[in-house]
């Protein structure tokens, strides 16, 4: 059955057994920006991805589509469970927000095979999604509104800036008064505010090929998954990859 209602996450009850090894291999299909824990203001991608990214991979072939507040009491639990076993547990978010649950069910023995035929690499912009529902720039980056307040809002920047170059206000008077806008007309803006963020992409026609050790009943479960459907993402959720786990 490739269609599931709940998620199975008994294998996290499991003491993980690195018993099989296995190939995996990855091919791209969509320009891929597999970027690293911490990027700063510019999005470098790396060449292959890292353990942590195909964690993801494997979570999304899964199916575990989990947001945040739910991981960390999946962690928890899990973490509980190990105490209880004798074993420590690792948290490996280390500068982003993705709580892995599955790095200690596999490892890469060796370095990567990248197999190419093509291979370029090309900047583009790329929208980063924030919130901060009291402060100006929220209001700044937010180009969808309520209809109702439009014309409102166009008609408060139009009066600062002439109040601005007229010298009869300043720019952080200016901030002000948008923050007080923003306070009143909450409900017919946006919950996030998006900005242009400079990203690299990887195009490639080729693959990459991992050699894994894996857990078994992990292995099962991709197994089981991958006969349904054998493409994920890597990287963005633009990133699609097939993957195939011989």
């Amino acid at each position: 059955m490739c269609m599931q209602v709940n998620l199975d996450l008994s294998v996290l009850s499991e003491l993980p057994k690195l018993t099989e090894k296995v190939t995996l291999g990855i091919q791209p299909l969509a320009p891929l920006s597999m970027v690293s824990e911490m990027p700063g203001s510019y999005y470098k991608s790396m060449r292959f991805p890292n353990q942590k990214m195909i964690c993801g991979l494997f979570e999304n072939i899964l199916g575990w589509h989990i947001d945040l507040p739910l991981r960390i009491s999946i962690f928890k639990a899990y973490k509980s469970i190990r105490e209880t076993q004798g074993l420590e547990t690792v948290n490996y978010v280390s500068g982003s927000t993705y709580l892995p649950l599955l790095m200690d069910y596999f490892s890469i023995v060796e370095k990567p095979r990248i197999k190419l035929q093509r291979y370029c690499i090309y900047k583009d912009l790329w929208s980063r999604n924030y919130r901060r529902e009291n402060a100006f720039v929220h209001l700044d980056g937010s180009r969808n509104l309520d209809i109702n307040i439009i014309t409102e809002k166009n008609n408060l920047y139009e009066d600062l800036l002439y109040k601005i170059k007229n010298k009869e206000l300043d720019k952080l008077g200016a901030n002000s008064k948008k923050e007080a806008w923003i306070k009143k007309h909450m409900g017919g803006i946006p919950f996030f505010y998006t900005t242009p963020t400079s990203r690299e992409f990887i195009v490639m026609e080729g693959s990459f090929e991992f050699s894994l050790l894996i857990d078994n009943r992990l292995l099962g479960l991709l197994h089981d998954h991958l006969s349904c459907n054998n493409i994920g993402y890597l990287g963005t959720s633009e990133g699609w990859v097939n993957i195939t786990l011989e």
